[in-house]
């Protein structure tokens, strides 16, 4: 009995502190799937799109956020690591959350993965790049 009480409560305080991100609509992308979207990238420039998403936990929350790959960046004399997200933001108050994502045109035919994560959770979403 105390095994299946401490399960329930591992999974109430899980739900109770997650994170969901989402790409805010207005930027064109379509949802086809259930964490998944499909981007049609700028051809000439990088594609800049804003990630939200809420927090459980008010106040002001430090929110990390993480690609699958690492990705690079050259202009032909150096190169460096181009991270197309933001890698840290904080909520508001009200516990949304904010930062953006911005593929370059190389990009094109593949699939970021980004996770967003605080002291209360995670989400995880994919993008596809066309």
């Amino acid at each position: 009995m105390k095994k299946w009480l401490y399960l329930f409560l591992v999974l109430v305080a899980t739900l109770n502190g997650q994170i969901k991100i989402k790409p805010v609509d207005s930027y064109g992308l379509k949802k086809v799937g259930r964490n998944t979207y499909v981007l049609k990238l700028n051809s000439s420039r990088q594609t800049l799109v804003r990630l939200t998403g809420m927090v459980k936990d008010k106040g002001y929350q430090r929110v990390v956020w993480k690609t699958d790959k690492k990705y690079w960046w050259s202009n032909g004399f150096a190169q460096d690591e181009f991270k197309v997200v933001n890698p840290y933001t904080y909520s508001k108050q009200n516990g949304e959350v904010n930062t953006m994502f911005g593929p370059l045109p190389e990009m094109k035919g593949k699939t970021v993965a980004i996770t967003a994560s605080y002291k209360g959770g995670s989400d995880k979403i994919y993008i596809k790049l066309r």
